[in-house]
């Protein structure tokens, strides 16, 4: 083995051997004995290592590098770059939010506490009275952030903090009017509710109201745009 290649091979099988025989905790060999078992130079065994690191199987320690808690965020990260701006994939994102709150719904009614509706509530008081755009939406994924944090789903919760970019970048759609911010701010009331009274039925019928509205907000920010016959539309440029 030699070269960029050999860096990948050595990762790929280290990467198997850690998920499929190792433990959280776990010592990997040092540079020296994976070196001569893979019969490269201690240069590619260590640039191997970072790659693992990078990918979040193993950190550093004085002790040699260790097995470390699954972290997802580097593979959500990577994901994320690749959203682009168009009405399709803005359409997409509003049904992957739609998939996935309506699916945590029962979760979200067992795990959401006080401190939670507080926290969504405060967060919906703060997108009224937001002063731009950006802070609206801001505060928008706040509330919803605060909901998919009452499942206790760790992965779902990396998955939402991690693509806050493109999902903030949806929420800004529709926030320079009005009555759109009126009208999600009751909405969000009503899922509040919903998560207050424990009632699942309830929920699912308030997030799928509010997803609609949503999905209507879109649709006619595209077409006001399109209509405008703009090269390169942004459904965020509303006009008041």
């Amino acid at each position: 083995m030699a070269g960029q290649s050999a860096v990948e091979d050595i990762r790929d099988m280290l990467r198997r051997e850690i998920v499929e025989r190792m433990q959280v905790g776990d010592l990997l060999p040092n540079e020296r004995e994976l070196a001569e078992r893979f019969g490269v130079a201690r240069n590619t065994v260590r640039e191997t290592m970072i790659h693992l690191e990078a990918f979040g199987l193993i950190e550093k320690t004085r002790r040699g590098a260790r097995v470390r808690q699954p972290d997802f965020d580097p593979i959500f990260s990577i994901f994320a770059q690749y959203f682009d701006h168009s009405p399709k994939t803005l359409a997409d994102v509003l049904n992957f939010r739609r998939i996935v709150e309506t699916g945590a719904a029962p979760l979200a009614v067992q795990g959401a506490s006080e401190a939670t509706l507080a926290r969504m509530a405060d967060a919906n008081a703060r997108m009224v009275r937001a002063l731009t755009v950006s802070d609206a939406a801001a505060h928008d994924y706040d509330f919803h952030m605060a909901m998919i944090e009452a499942t206790g789903n760790s992965v779902l919760i990396r998955m939402y903090r991690v693509l806050s970019v493109p999902l903030k970048f949806y929420l800004e759609v529709g926030k320079s009017r009005s009555p759109e911010t009126e009208e999600s701010n009751a909405q969000h009331m009503r899922i509040i509710e919903a998560l207050r009274a424990r009632d699942r039925a309830g929920l699912m019928a308030a997030l799928n109201a509010h997803f609609d509205h949503s999905g209507a907000v879109l649709a006619s920010a595209c077409a006001r745009i399109e209509g405008l016959g703009h090269a390169e539309p942004d459904p965020r440029e509303e006009t008041p």
